[in-house]
């Protein structure tokens, strides 16, 4: 036994270390790339997204069937494994002069709430595609977008059905093919003080986990559109529109922008404290009958 023993524990050791999954950034990026620049691609499949982005539904209620909450709470590791797959990257897809193929640029993040593809998102980012114009000479015509999730899957999407610039919401359809994909149970608002789980990709580093809490609720004249969540974990640029997450892995809220506290705001000097603004899951469910 005395010679067994310490085998037995290397064996357990290396396990442990071969349970570490290491995210792969060029190789999830250049899956992207293969995909979209098979001959079977079809792009034209994309244009649902741009033509009919400016038609205006702002403030449009939609009949979405979302999941039950969560109960069990998870460690963060947990949490981060068991979400990580289903956070969406939001992808533009366009072609540069002389380069006979298409450039993949990962410019935000989504996720989904719904089994039947409907995603939340970004106002600030559907406006990329000039959404509710009322203009379709407005569509965007040399790019278009995509969504893909950790495993490469790649979603084509409809249209957008619902957003609300002042709440920074957007909600759009993907196109799953009558496919069922994983959704996020939606939970409710949070207190100051609770904890929440961030999952994006600020400045493309895909598949960041931050944690923190929430550092105060705001709203302003009575305005459900017009809450805001601050919370203490980090996001960047990139990481527009990602979920977060309470302890139990239900959707609380989503990311939006920053705001950054300079000693001399004027000059941006002596960076003091950045703000993480976000939206509290009560907006997202404002759209939803």
């Amino acid at each position: 036994m005395k010679k067994i023993f310490p085998l037995l524990t290397l064996v357990l050791g290396l396990q442990a270390v071969q349970a570490q999954e290491f995210v792969d950034e060029d190789a999830l990026f250049m899956k992207i790339v293969r995909q979209v620049n098979a001959q079977d691609f079809d792009i034209q499949s994309l244009e649902g997204f741009t033509k009919t982005a400016y038609i205006n539904r702002e403030n449009k209620t939609i009949s979405i069937q979302t999941k039950p909450a969560e109960t069990k709470v998870l460690t963060p590791a947990e949490l981060y494994k068991k979400n990580k797959p289903h956070v969406y990257r939001f992808i533009r897809l366009f072609k540069n002069e002389g380069i006979d193929r298409l450039m993949v640029e990962n410019v935000a993040t989504a996720f989904p709430i719904s089994e039947d593809g409907y995603f939340v998102m970004n106002y600030h980012m559907v406006e990329l595609v000039n959404a509710g114009s009322g203009d379709p000479e407005t569509a965007v015509k040399d790019k278009q977008y995509i969504l893909a999730d950790y495993d490469g899957n790649i979603l084509a999407m409809d249209s957008i059905v619902s957003y609300n610039e002042l709440a920074d919401v957007a909600i759009v359809k993907a196109n799953t093919k009558g496919k069922k994909i994983y959704a996020f149970p939606l939970g409710k608002d949070l207190e100051t003080g609770d904890n929440v789980h961030v999952i994006a990709h600020p400045k493309a580093y895909l598949y960041n986990y931050s944690t923190g809490v929430v550092t105060r609720m705001t709203q302003h004249n009575n305005d459900i559109y017009s809450r805001k969540m601050e919370i203490s974990a980090d996001y960047a640029a990139g990481s527009s529109g990602g979920p977060i997450f309470d302890d139990a892995g239900n959707i609380v809220g989503i990311v939006s922008l920053t705001q950054s506290f300079y000693y001399n705001q004027k000059e941006q000097r002596s960076l003091q404290m950045v703000i993480k603004q976000s939206v509290p899951v009560s907006v997202i469910k404002a759209f939803i009958k």
